[in-house]
């Protein structure tokens, strides 16, 4: 049967109404969509979009609000200590295309971490818990530098945009107006368990190439777990947003025992 003309306007054609069985089409192909999205964004490990140059200006930005945020430690022994074993650590990297930084946020967090395109910040409440362990210290820092050699930031942040994409959503973290917070968004990305553990060998790794002692990582856990177990303490930052502490300890002590330092030289 032809649609009937519009009597407004004789020579358009009246607009047919929508059907039930439309409304349940459209319904279950973005059902299909988000089931395939969903597949595609945990059953693999998203590849990173973004070029070194992206990662280096991403970086930059969330560094520039954080440290708005944050005081900075620059001229403390701390901050020196902090400077002088990140910088040690570089030589025996596998990445070394971005600008590295190594800085004190002055704030009793236990927490570290790190941004796209090289900035590590380590909280002054972390370094008070790690005491003079130089070599518990390298492998936190070599832990985050890992995630950076490793671009998990930037394949998370690629996974978001692909998702943003097939949902056919703009993304406002990649528009230039809208960068507020970014600093924030990065602070609070969650890496999978893969990815921690890999940071994890990661630090190992450039710590021993380093001349540390990789045992440091271990003394670090034992610490961490301590705290969990105290009945009343809240958890630090540090082990919320990492695997289980006794599964890293089981995986470190394996690769020292392997001597397995894959990563970097």
């Amino acid at each position: 049967m032809s649609t009937p003309p519009d009597p407004t306007h004789p020579h358009r054609t009246a607009t047919p109404p929508t059907r039930p069985g439309g409304l349940l089409l459209r319904a279950f192909l973005l059902a299909l969509l988000l089931a395939a999205l969903a597949l595609f964004t945990t059953g693999c490990r998203t590849k990173s979009f973004l070029s070194t140059r992206q990662e280096v200006g991403l970086g930059k930005e969330g560094a520039r609000q954080v440290e708005q945020e944050y005081r900075v430690d620059t001229a403390s022994p701390d901050a020196e200590r902090v400077r002088r074993i990140g910088q040690s650590l570089l030589a025996h990297m596998d990445r070394r295309d971005v600008p590295y930084s190594f800085k004190v946020l002055d704030a009793r967090s236990i927490n570290a971490f790190s941004l796209p395109g090289g900035p590590v910040y380590v909280f002054r409440g972390l370094l008070d818990m790690v005491g003079d362990d130089d070599d518990a210290l390298a492998c936190i820092l070599g832990h985050e530098t890992g995630h950076i050699n490793g671009r998990h930031a930037a394949r998370q942040l690629s996974s978001s945009l692909a998702t943003s994409i097939l949902i056919g959503v703009a993304v406002p973290t990649w528009t230039g107006q809208n960068l507020a917070g970014l600093g924030a968004q990065l602070m609070g990305l969650k890496y999978s368990r893969d990815d921690e553990y890999e940071a994890d060998r990661r630090g190992l790794s450039y710590a021993h190439f380093a001349g540390y002692d990789p045992n440091g990582m271990i003394r670090f856990f034992d610490k961490l777990a301590l705290m969990e177990r105290r009945k009343g303490e809240r958890e630090p930052e540090w082990a919320l947003t990492h695997p289980l502490t006794t599964a890293r300890i089981m995986k470190a002590e394996g690769v020292i025992q392997r001597q397995d330092y894959r990563y970097g030289k």
